[in-house]
């Protein structure tokens, strides 16, 4: 089914109506909505549309809401279908619990941040689907990778971050594709660095926004003004434990391509890479 003016169709699933006719409000410009209250509902929904997210509001009884969540987790991950927890009162117990039960988002709703939640949403969709064309998706191009790692073989990255520690997880995290190459620099400022030095090597950054000496932004913005095609085509992704709306407007506006919230994992990486790093980039600069 083709939804109205192409818009993404989301599933809301709450029991308070204020809440529903809020979310209604500030999201009915950016997607088709559909809400429903019980697992049954919501179960019937999706097998009605085609959804690219669901949103389970965590409200009073917090217990309804994970009880939905796990009634229809097993259908929505078949589908790929991203699920996002949003509540008022925001706590790490149950911040945990959905992380843990395979929530893809947790996030505390807060007057004036319409913005922020349709960013938040709309990563997720993203990604979503990035995957899904990555990991085998039957409606996939014959010419796409039989699997994503594919897409890095003999390819070289660029990770930019200050902590040794987060440089080491990346490094095991990619370190079993076959073929890859990842250089690490351990501020903006020696990422620019080794980007300038060899322009033409790199097919993708994975830029950390807060760093010591010259940040992320900084470090984006610089790569971009060199005078080489490279510089304003390669892929450059921002790596932030924040996915604020001001943040992801920052990063936008300093010529990143895509956003990947702390913590990664592998699937997250590897979606990421192998999508951006199809392109083919060859000019260098002078």
């Amino acid at each position: 089914m083709k939804n109205r003016q192409d818009k993404k169709h989301i599933l809301i699933v709450s029991e308070e109506p204020r809440v529903l006719a809020e979310l209604r409000s500030e999201l009915t410009d950016h997607f088709d909505i559909s809400i429903t209250a019980t697992s049954a509902a919501a179960l019937a929904a999706m097998e009605m549309y085609e959804m690219s997210a669901i949103v389970i509001y965590i409200y009073e009884n917090r217990k309804v809401a994970f009880s939905v969540f796990s009634d229809i987790f097993d259908f929505a991950k078949s589908k790929n279908i991203p699920i996002t927890f949003l509540t008022e009162r925001g706590n790490d117990e149950d911040e945990n619990a959905a992380f843990a039960m395979g929530a893809v988002d947790y996030s505390a709703k807060r007057p004036g941040t319409s913005n922020a939640l349709v960013n938040r949403i709309k990563l997720r969709i993203n990604s979503s689907e990035n995957e899904k064309k990555l990991f085998g998706s039957h409606e996939a191009s014959l010419s796409e990778p039989e699997n994503p790692e594919m897409a890095l073989v003999n390819k070289t990255i660029l990770v930019a971050d200050d902590i040794e520690l987060n440089r080491d997880i990346i490094q095991t995290l990619l370190s079993e594709i076959e073929g890859l190459t990842v250089h690490f620099a351990s501020d903006g400022k020696e990422a620019v660095e080794k980007f300038t030095e060899n322009p033409n090597l790199y097919s993708l950054i994975l830029m950390d926004v807060q760093m010591p000496v010259m940040d992320g932004l900084e470090a984006t913005r610089t790569i971009r003004s060199r005078p080489c095609e490279n510089a304003r085509e390669i892929p450059i992704i921002a790596v932030t434990a924040s996915s604020e709306e001001k943040e992801i407007e920052l990063c936008l506006k300093a010529g990143m391509n895509d956003i990947l919230e702390k913590p990664v994992s592998y699937e997250k990486i590897i979606s990421a890479a192998a999508e951006y790093c199809k392109i083919d980039i060859t000019s260098g600069c002078r």
